[in-house]
């Protein structure tokens, strides 16, 4: 009845339907959510606009969370379900659903269009380590010792326990000077709140081994 109407124009061919391009066919792992509970389910079918997927179990909710993977990517989603029926398999009843996103994030819609496409996944640029995150890779008696002289210095705020310093490190090459003694100096970057002005200072500070620290300038 439905190939009679799309040739006899009485409506447009929905996307999913036999004959429909843009589809690309192949198994994936996913997960529905119904009645608050994770239903596995085999993918077989994406599409730009949705996907295909076989489940074990029939799914009452018109409207559900999906949770797919392509590529090795999590894609969480939200479906409508716009056709179901069921199939008999070698071994029991499944149930075949076709739904289109109702909510996906945009990175991820991105990742859908590529595998519909087949085309590669760029490449992931490999992100240099952030400057707080090179402080923190300090010893905490390190941190702890720069920390308190910039507060003695007024060039930083008394951090409240348990929070992050306003502290940005850029740390030099470590020097070997044998036995092993070594030193390394950082650039302390740091803020202070001074009346309604936020004053920034630079700072240098040399580590040694020992885990004693000097102030350089």
């Amino acid at each position: 009845m439905q190939l009679f109407d799309t040739i006899f124009g009485r409506r447009e061919q929905r996307w999913f339907e036999n004959g429909a391009a843009g589809g690309r066919h192949g198994k994936f792992n996913g997960h529905a959510i119904s009645n608050g509970r994770k239903i596995p389910v085999l993918g077989t079918t994406v599409w730009r606009e949705g996907v295909a997927f076989v489940s074990p179990h029939a799914l009452p909710e018109t409207e559900m969370q999906f949770f797919f993977s392509l590529r090795g990517r999590a894609i969480p989603s939200r479906i409508h379900v716009e056709q179901s029926e069921a199939m008999q398999a070698p071994e029991r009843v499944v149930h075949r659903y076709f739904c289109g996103f109702t909510a996906i994030a945009a990175d991820d819609w991105d990742a859908v269009v590529r595998y519909v496409e087949n085309k590669a996944e760029p490449q992931k640029i490999q992100l240099p380590h952030k400057a707080d995150d090179e402080f923190r890779s300090l010893p905490s008696a390190i941190q702890g010792a720069i920390v308190e002289q910039l507060v003695r210095a007024k060039r930083l705020e008394k951090p409240a326990p348990g929070t992050v310093p306003l502290i940005r490190m850029v740390a030099g090459s470590v020097r070997d000077h044998g036995h092993g003694q070594t030193t390394q100096d950082v650039l302390i970057h740091s803020r202070v709140s001074v009346g309604d002005q936020m004053c920034a200072y630079d700072t240098r500070f040399r580590v040694f081994a020992s885990q004693r620290i000097e102030l350089i300038a």
